[in-house]
């Protein structure tokens, strides 16, 4: 309503402008025709003999005076009209601005508000969301604890039926009756295979913190390696695990297993590691085997330096004499430089009688294969 109120009033406005230019075009145009009629009166009166400047046309005094009045009313009504006008007119307009602005400021509020009700919304909702989802994973957090428990559990019996089974196995493989029946079996191979990537994990994963050896996942690597250390002591367990792939596999995994085990807390499995190459270097194969390859005198003078347990040096020193009687070999004649002679020396004089003739003897069989041509 009150929109149309302010069109009405333009309106009324917009008229009265034109009602006084029509005033003013038709005052104009009797003036026109005033001066029109005098001036045919003028040429009536006096003919056509001469001519009479208009300038200088008497008119009566009182319609002069009478014209003048009306046209400076009209000047006065006209400026009177058009300020109050103007007045009337700018004020309409600044309550039209200010009714803008509040129309329009009404309008962002409206949208801000819509827009600010819009992200509550999603703030609600996504909040809702965040909250399934830490309850969902709190559940899936206590599943996984349960799980690692239940696995925790299952490792557990796993390494203490391993461990009693192989220790039993480790047992009945003392026997040199029963090596045969072991390895005519049709699981031979996937027992080496077992053994091998048991070993290879178990020593990577402990190399840094050896486990103590009460421990059942010990016991079942311990078990293991005596069970190929029992196999190696027979003529035919030596054979076997030099002629088949996967006993190679076993022989090379125990050759890593010396480098990255560490010395000392690792004494009893290096000692059965140790005992079984020196049982498979009885064997001809299996000597060429352990001879070609590479480091191995490097491997053995380490040993020999470093570690402390009396029963690993003495099956170092087997072991070190019998890749040395392989001397046919190229690799033992490059390595043979590196065997510490003064560490045989000090191993000579030690407190241990089979220390001291083992490391004699090594001295002897070096000794005499220098002077070899």
């Amino acid at each position: 309503m009150e929109g149309g109120s302010e069109k009405s009033d333009v309106e009324r406005m917009q008229r009265l402008l034109s009602e006084v230019q029509k005033n003013y075009g038709a005052l104009l145009a009797e003036w026109t025709e005033l001066k029109q009629e005098l001036q045919d009166d003028h040429d009536q009166s006096w003919g056509m003999h001469g001519e009479v400047s208009i300038s200088s046309l008497s008119v009566n005094k009182d319609d002069l005076s009478q014209l003048a009045t009306e046209i400076a009313q009209l000047k006065q009504n006209l400026t009177r009209l058009l300020t109050s006008n103007m007045t009337a007119a700018s004020g309409r307009v600044e309550m039209l601005e200010k009714d803008y602005w509040k129309s329009r400021c009404e309008t962002v509020s409206n949208d801000c508000k819509n827009e600010v009700n819009y992200w509550k919304s999603r703030c609600e909702t996504v909040t809702n969301d965040c909250q399934l989802e830490k309850e969902s994973n709190l559940k899936l957090r206590c599943e996984i604890q349960q799980l690692s428990e239940q696995l925790v559990q299952q490792s557990d019996y796993c390494s203490t039926l391993g461990a009693v089974s192989c220790t039993l196995l480790w047992r009945v493989s003392r026997c040199e009756d029963s090596i045969q029946s072991i390895l005519i079996g049709t699981k031979v191979d996937e027992f080496f295979g077992l053994l091998s990537s048991t070993l290879q994990s178990y020593v990577s994963a402990y190399k840094s913190e050896w486990p103590e050896d009460q421990t059942d996942e010990t016991q079942f690597i311990l078990a293991l390696c005596g069970i190929i250390t029992n196999i190696a002591a027979s003529a035919y367990g030596r054979e076997f695990l030099v002629t088949n792939e996967h006993g190679r596999a076993v022989l090379d995994t125990y050759f890593t297993a010396l480098l990255e085990a560490p010395n000392g807390k690792s004494a009893k499995l290096k000692n059965l590691i140790l005992m079984a190459l020196y049982n498979v270097s009885i064997n001809q194969k299996g000597i060429r085997y352990i001879s070609s390859r590479p480091g191995i005198i490097s491997m053995l003078s380490w040993l020999l330096k470093d570690e402390t347990e009396v029963e690993n040096r003495i099956n170092t020193l087997r072991l070190m004499q019998s890749v040395v009687y392989e001397y046919d070999n190229i690799n033992i004649k490059q390595e043979l430089q590196e065997i510490p002679m003064s560490v045989l020396q000090q191993l000579s004089k030690h407190k241990n009688q089979d220390v001291q003739d083992l490391s004699l003897e090594l001295i002897t069989d070096i000794n005499s294969l220098g002077t070899e041509p």
